[in-house]
């Protein structure tokens, strides 16, 4: 199957296809932008890396610089749903289709939520057990769910996870209290700085294992050497992800 990526804001939510950079002057170079990519396709993407190409048509001699971002977490990836047998103790309101997602947390802040997943409780004496990846970085993970799948009311968080490497949880039907998915990443600190821009480097930048859902967060500048001509000298770059 074909890999298929995203490239997101810094909030880790906006999906954007373009950027204006700043002008800059010869032997200078611009402010540090953070970015995410996403896997959003349907498998893992392996051995994928960050490259910096020139737009063709473009004169100059530009260079793009990156690095990875040590910070901010990914949204959690591989979230499931399962139902236990009847009879199990789950105290579910109502026999119904429930929708769940699950943020990831760190010290700074919490993570835009996964996708979601949703299962037919059709036993309300049934539980669901919810399973997914370990995200780097985070200490501590929320789940949400909903009785109306695709919409998340005021009141929709289900539980806090107090550990990073817990990767599992089951689901008795106990009901929500107040809150709702956010709708940016904040773990790399609050908007709108979302962190310090590591060490820059050339493209390209590896990211190695990317899994279905993973998000990855980088930096991008782009630098003028000194004795180029600016008039009539546009500079644009495209980021692409490469695999293999």
């Amino acid at each position: 199957m074909p890999a298929s990526v995203k490239f997101l804001a810094a909030d880790g939510a906006t999906q954007l296809s373009g950027e204006l950079w700043p002008d800059i002057y010869a032997g200078a170079a611009s402010t540090a932008l953070k970015y995410l990519v996403e896997n959003n396709g349907d498998r893992d993407m392996a051995n994928a890396t960050l490259k910096i190409v020139k737009v063709p048509g473009n004169e100059g001699d530009t260079m793009a610089r990156t690095g990875a971002d040590a910070v901010t977490a990914s949204r959690p990836f591989g979230l499931s749903a399962s139902l236990s047998g009847a009879g199990a103790g789950g105290v579910f309101p109502a026999a119904s289709t429930y929708g769940y997602k699950l943020t990831a947390i760190t010290a700074l802040g919490e993570t835009v939520a996964c996708d979601e997943v949703s299962v037919n409780v059709d036993v309300t004496t049934k539980k669901v057990t919810l399973t997914w990846q370990q995200v780097a970085r985070a200490i501590a993970y929320k789940v949400y769910r909903t009785a109306t799948p695709g919409t998340y009311g005021a009141s929709t968080y289900l539980v806090f996870i107090a550990s990073g490497s817990t990767t599992t949880y089951t689901d008795s039907g106990s009901a929500c209290s107040a809150g709702t998915p956010p709708a940016v990443n904040t773990t790399g600190d609050a908007a709108p700085a979302y962190g310090t821009p590591p060490t820059l480097g050339t493209s390209p930048l590896t990211i190695g294992t990317l899994k279905k859902g993973q998000q990855f967060p980088y930096w991008v500048n782009w630098s003028v050497p000194g004795g180029t001509m600016e008039p009539g000298n546009p500079r644009l770059f495209d980021i692409v992800i490469e695999e293999g």
